[in-house]
C-alpha cells in the first residue's frame, strides 16, 4: 500500500488496518483483505501521533498522541476517548501492549511508565546504566516483569528495577513485537530486515524478512496480528502486509502475482508523480529549456549563415558565367 503522507504507524484489528500518520490528525481505517480498500477516516484535533498498538484484551487500538500528551482508545464505530493523560511524562517516544492489556509507555528516551488498561499508572523505571545503553526506542514487556527492548544498534533486556541484563551488540532496530509463539520480532532499520529471536535467550531464530529476498526497505514499525498471523511492516508512507509459510517461515507478500505486478504499476506512477512535482526536477526542466533555445538559437545562425555562403556563391557563378540566351 502506497499511502499520502508518512506513516507513524500501523495495526490489524478485527479485519481492519487502523493507520496513523507523523504529524498528522488523520486516523485511517483500511479493510484488512485485498484490495485493502479505504473505509473510513477520522480526524482528531491536535493528535501528533507517534505509534499505535492493539489491546486485544479490550478489542481496541490505543493511539500514543504527544500533541494532546493522552492516549487514545479506537474502536470501528465508536469516537476516540481518552484512556491516559499525561502528567510528568514528556517526549513521548513508544507504546506497546501486554495480551492482559498494560500499557507500556516509552518517554524522555530512558523512562518507561507501566499502567494498566483502566489508565492506573503501576511502575515507573528507567535505564540504570547509561555507560552500556544509552536510550530506548521502543520495549515490551514479557511475563517476568522484565523489558525486551531496542534502539539503533542494541537489544537487551531490562529488569523492573532498570539494570540491563542482556544486551546483544550490532542487532539493533527501531521496534519489537512478538508472535503467537512468543518468540520476539525485531525491526532492523539499518540492516534492512525483520528477524526473529528467542525471548528468552535474545538468540537469532531466522531473518524473517530481508530487503533481497522480501523488499522490505528501512523498517520503522511492525505489528504481528494474532487474529490473522500476518505481519504489518510500514516505513514512510509504505505499508506491506505479509503472510508465512509456518514451517518453512518464508515470507510472502499477502498478493496475488496480477496485483503485485498492478502495484508496481501505481508505484511506478507515484514515483513519477513525486518525481515530476520535486523542486529539482523543475530546475532540471528550466536548465534544459534554456540548452535548447540556446542550441536552437546557434542552429538558425547556422542555417542563417549557409543560406548567405549560398547566395554569394550563386551570385559569383552567375556574374563569372552567364547563362547562354
Amino acid at each position: 500500500m502506497i499511502l499520502d503522507r508518512q506513516i507513524a504507524g500501523c495495526v490489524f484489528l478485527l479485519g481492519n488496518i487502523f493507520v496513523v500518520f507523523t504529524n498528522s490528525e488523520v486516523l485511517q481505517c483500511y479493510s484488512g483483505c485485498r484490495p485493502y480498500s479505504l473505509q473510513k477516516t477520522s480526524v482528531i484535533l491536535g493528535m501528533n501521533p507517534t505509534d499505535i498498538t492493539t489491546n486485544y484484551a479490550g478489542i481496541c487500538a490505543y493511539v500514543l498522541d504527544s500533541g494532546n500528551a493522552c492516549v487514545w482508545r479506537i474502536r470501528r464505530d465508536v469516537e476516540p476517548s481518552k484512556v491516559l493523560e499525561f502528567g510528568e511524562e514528556k517526549d513521548l517516544v513508544s507504546m506497546s501492549v501486554t495480551e492482559s492489556g498494560r500499557i507500556t509507555v516509552i518517554w524522555n528516551r530512558t523512562k518507561i511508565s507501566v499502567y494498566s488498561d483502566a489508565g492506573q499508572k503501576l511502575l515507573n523505571t528507567g535505564i540504570q546504566q547509561a555507560d552500556e545503553v544509552k536510550f530506548i526506542k521502543h520495549a515490551i514487556e514479557v511475563e517476568d516483569g522484565s523489558f525486551v527492548a531496542c534502539n539503533d544498534r542494541q537489544l537487551f533486556r531490562l529488569s523492573v528495577d532498570g539494570k540491563v541484563t542482556d544486551l546483544v551488540d550490532d542487532m539493533g532496530g527501531s521496534y519489537v513485537v512478538r508472535n503467537k509463539n512468543k518468540d520476539v520480532i525485531v525491526a532492523d532499520t539499518q540492516g534492512q530486515r525483520a528477524l526473529m529471536l528467542d525471548c528468552g535467550k535474545l538468540k537469532l531464530k531466522t531473518t524473517l524478512l530481508s530487503i533481497e529476498r522480501d523488499g522490505v526497505e528501512c523498517p520503522q514499525h511492525v505489528h504481528f496480528a494474532l487474529d490473522s498471523g500476518q505481519l504489518l511492516v510500514s516505513w514512510l508512507n509504505y505499508l506491506d502486509v505479509y503472510s508465512f509459510n509456518e514451517r518453512a517461515l518464508q515470507s510472502h507478500l499477502a498478493a496475488s502475482e496480477q496485483e503485485i505486478r498492478d502495484q508496481r504499476v501505481v508505484e511506478r506512477a507515484f514515483l513519477q508523480r513525486e518525481v515530476f512535482q520535486s523542486k529539482s526536477y523543475e530546475d532540471l526542466l528550466h536548465v534544459n529549456a534554456r540548452i535548447v533555445e540556446e542550441n536552437l538559437k546557434r542552429q538558425r545562425s547556422r542555417t542563417s549563415g549557409m543560406h548567405t555562403c549560398t547566395l554569394i556563391l550563386y551570385l559569383l557563378d552567375t556574374l563569372l558565367w552567364p547563362p547562354c540566351v
